[in-house]
């Protein structure tokens, strides 16, 4: 018989425990979007180019690392899990890394940069703390993301799973906004250095708290396939090429991210230099944008479970543009115009951020049914390994375009041109970049109907199977 574990209902303690893993983790992301190309650029005299530039580098790293992760993780059997073990021991890495690069004056910093033989904070103190700061997310991130996949086997609860997570994920980023209006208007101490010190101090503080009870209470799913996955990790990976609906979303997934970092990082750029807004207002205006995009995941939810999730997805899309449109007409005299915007817009990034990593997990079930075998942590680290590239992908055009039309990032007397260029990189240019995702989505074959028929064959194959081999 089959694991009780996997027909039964997730219950939202068990989601919500799980879910806030996420939190810490996702304090992390947005400064490294908004904030250290700002900081690296403006305070420490980097050319913001060389930043955006070293930002894309330092993902190349993830082509060698995040397959084999993922491939161990998913033979890795010990008695507290397959997943589990990765982010205990990714943790402790992943703090080092980012003290390193968020407080790189610090005593320790530079006492530890010293010692290893490095002279001064530049080119290559950039880029060797953002890459062990991506090996160590990679660490923590991917097993985390496969364990969720593997939680349930319900189309829809899926949904819910990575719903619990995506919400915990953007209480993370507002935290990451609320820590520098804080700093800010409370301790009188705005600027990205103070931001980033206050960011790192949260994320040493609730990575452990945040992490331990997810580590100690939820327990993982025993994987369903019984076989050894043979062949090593090239044929696993010839295997993954070969399954259609997962190029398809990869496709897909890339366009989105390549959108949304190229509106991350501009949009520090965007509101200080076109808008004329204060540092601190900045961060006013982007907690705005997450908390209507937070707000606005039960709706995309529930828009799912009526048209399907792949179809949500482009209705996100289309809504995304259609806000996206009108930005680069704005100017330092329409602020009230720009927030309203600012909620518009955020409300569609929810349905691009958890269902397509729904989708994934759907897309786990296809090759299971196929091979016999559980590739989930291939799977997700080829899904990470995209969403990490397209994010420096989108980083390095939209830092390199508006550099190469003359925008200085220190300067409040940009010509036109460069603000406009700006302003097209922040808005217009990620949309439409989305916009190509459209016909591929459209028609996606893995709809709910078929995922459940897929889900019962595997229920039905594994039912047959002798007792000592079911459960691994």
């Amino acid at each position: 018989m089959t694991d009780p574990s996997s027909t039964q209902s997730v219950t939202r303690t068990r989601m919500a425990l799980y879910g806030a893993v996420n939190l810490p983790t996702s304090v992390v992301g947005l400064p490294i979007a908004i904030y250290i190309p700002a900081f690296y650029s403006e305070n420490l005299g980097l050319s913001l180019a060389a930043v955006g530039t070293l930002l894309a580098l330092s993902r190349l790293t993830d082509v060698v690392t995040d397959p084999p992760i993922g491939i161990v993780s998913d033979r890795w059997q010990t008695p507290f899990g397959r997943r589990k073990p990765w982010m205990v021991l990714g943790t402790p890495f992943m703090l080092l890394s980012l003290w390193m690069l968020f407080v790189p004056h610090s005593e320790f910093a530079v006492g530890l940069w010293s010692a290893l033989g490095g002279s001064g904070v530049g080119n290559l103190y950039l880029f060797v703390w953002i890459s062990a700061l991506y090996l160590s997310f990679t660490l923590v991130d991917l097993p985390y993301r496969a364990w969720g996949a593997e939680m349930s086997p319900d189309y829809h609860e899926r949904s819910r799973i990575t719903g619990w997570r995506e919400a915990f994920g953007y209480g993370g980023t507002m935290l990451s906004l609320v820590i520098p209006l804080t700093i800010a208007y409370v301790l009188v101490r705005p600027g990205a250095e103070n931001a980033l010190y206050g960011v790192a101090l949260a994320v040493l503080l609730l990575m452990p708290l945040m992490t331990a009870p997810a580590i100690l209470f939820v327990r993982e799913t025993p994987p369903r396939s019984t076989a050894n996955l043979p062949g090593g990790w090239a044929r696993g990976l010839r295997i993954v090429w070969r399954n259609g609906p997962f190029r398809r979303l990869v496709v897909c997934f890339m366009f989105f991210v390549v959108a949304i970092s190229m509106t991350a990082s501009m949009s520090f750029f965007f509101v200080r230099r076109v808008m004329h807004e204060p540092f601190e207002r900045y961060a006013i205006y982007i907690l705005a944008y997450y908390i209507a995009s937070t707000a606005a995941i039960p709706a995309w939810f529930a828009i799912s479970r009526k048209v399907g999730k792949h179809r949500t997805v482009v209705l996100g899309i289309a809504w995304l543009s259609l806000w996206s449109a009108s930005i680069p007409l704005l100017g330092p005299d329409q602020l009230e115009i720009f927030l309203v915007l600012m909620l518009f817009k955020g409300s569609a990034v929810g349905s691009l951020v958890f269902l397509p990593t729904s989708m994934a997990a759907d897309i786990v079930d296809l090759d299971t049914l196929r091979t016999r075998q559980q590739r989930t942590g291939l799977y997700f680290s080829l899904w990470g390994m995209v969403n990490k590239g397209a994010a420096a992908l989108g980083i390095f055009i939209a830092t390199t375009s508006v550099a190469w039309f003359g925008f200085d990032p220190a300067s409040d007397a940009n010509t036109d041109t460069a603000k406009l260029a700006l302003a097209c990189m922040y808005s217009v240019i990620p949309a439409g970049i989305a916009c190509i995702a459209l016909p591929l989505l459209w028609n996606y074959p893995l709809t709910h109907d078929r995922q459940q028929r897929m889900r019962a064959h595997i229920e039905r194959r594994d039912a047959r199977l002798p007792p000592a081999v079911q459960g691994g």
